[in-house]
């Protein structure tokens, strides 16, 4: 049930606003409302803001005409810093930038008192996101149209839910991850052409953000479980995030010198990941980037409720411990996720060799 009557007229060339800031993963759930909003209103002039750590994923998307980087965790950084003037200088800086977007519709997908701001902030007519429960920090208090939705519904669908609101169809639409240029792609084939023409390969990307440390899969499961796919005659490929780097390169070299992906481009990644046999990891941005390219995946859902944030359909797998009373959980924190501890190598395999497209 709608809050607002707005509709979005598909002849209008309005300036429209999509503001989706972190996670990576919630960001490719975002990228069918950005297909279903272009699909709609062709003439629109479409916008994204977006935080430092997801934007390569949007650089040079096709169905945008600007993109706006959110400069948060610099800004972060700088007050840390002792330098609170020179913030707000930027903050204002930044406002004033929104404001000559002259933009008519700001769509708000991140629920969140930071997404709220950037909406007001930007001077838009309508102001238009999640009602509660789908919105926190009291977020939905800023925004002119708040609409409500079912808090059952995936992430993805709850973005589609809020457009169908405003008049928007959203069958089948479907996101869009950008092409990487000729340099990153040739950075993914030099990866792979040591394993052989033609070898099928499992890609595992074993590292969680340091925010989500509580979904990281001990090393020694990853050890175990490249050992296993090695024994049914599958090459492993291990991919690494920033920060990441000494994680992969550690199992890497217990399974036997594996090579790894690191330094690449997002759509590099994603590029990557299409040529992959299977993609396997925490419930991870990297995982959704996986699903989103097309790539099987098998996800480690562990503390997360995987109806609303794992993969979505087949041939997808999400594997968790489904008997423990305490998950699905909110926390950010936990002495002991015996939720990711508990899912077997064995359950991973099975679930892997399902699914690969070998």
């Amino acid at each position: 049930m709608a809050e607002t009557q707005l509709k979005l007229d598909p002849a209008s060339d309005a300036r429209i606003l999509i503001i989706r800031l972190t996670a990576l993963g919630d960001v490719v759930y975002a990228l069918p409302a950005l297909a279903a909003v272009r699909r709609h209103c062709p003439k629109a002039h479409i916008a994204w803001a977006v935080e430092e750590a997801a934007a390569g994923l949007l650089h040079g998307h096709p169905q945008l005409d600007e993109l706006i980087v959110v400069p948060r965790k610099t800004w972060q950084k700088n007050l840390q810093r002792g330098r609170l003037l020179g913030v707000l200088g930027e903050v204002r800086r930044f406002r004033s930038r929104l404001r000559l977007g002259r933009f008519e519709y700001a769509i708000d997908l991140q629920a969140n008192l930071r997404g709220a701001l950037v909406a007001r902030a930007s001077g838009a007519r309508h102001t238009i996101g999640f009602a509660p429960p789908c919105n926190r920090e009291r977020a939905h208090l800023l925004l002119g149209h708040r609409i409500t939705v079912d808090p059952a519904l995936h992430k993805l669908q709850r973005n589609l839910a809020l457009l169908e609101a405003l008049g928007v169809p959203t069958a089948d639409a479907a996101g869009v991850i950008p092409e990487p240029d000729a340099a990153a792609r040739a950075m993914a084939d030099d990866l792979l052409r040591p394993l052989g023409a033609g070898r099928p390969f499992v890609l595992v990307h074993p590292g969680v953000s340091r925010f989500g440390s509580f979904k990281q899969w001990p090393e020694e499961n990853y050890v175990q479980l490249c050992g296993m796919l090695g024994s049914q005659g599958l090459a492993v490929v291990l991919s690494a995030g920033p920060g990441e780097e000494e994680l992969a390169a550690r199992i890497a070299r217990q399974a036997g010198g594996a090579p790894v992906a690191k330094g690449l481009s997002l759509p590099a990644l994603a590029h990557l990941m299409r040529r992959a046999a299977v993609v396997i990891g925490s419930d991870t941005g990297p995982i959704q980037i996986a699903w989103m390219a097309g790539a099987p995946t098998v996800a480690l859902m562990g503390p997360k409720d995987p109806s609303i944030y794992g993969p979505l359909g087949e041939p997808h797998r999400k594997l968790v411990a489904t008997h423990l009373p305490c998950r699905p959980c909110r926390k950010r924190q936990c002495g002991d996720n015996r939720c990711m501890k508990e899912i077997a190598a064995e359950a991973v395999l099975a679930a892997a060799i399902s699914i690969a497209k070998c």
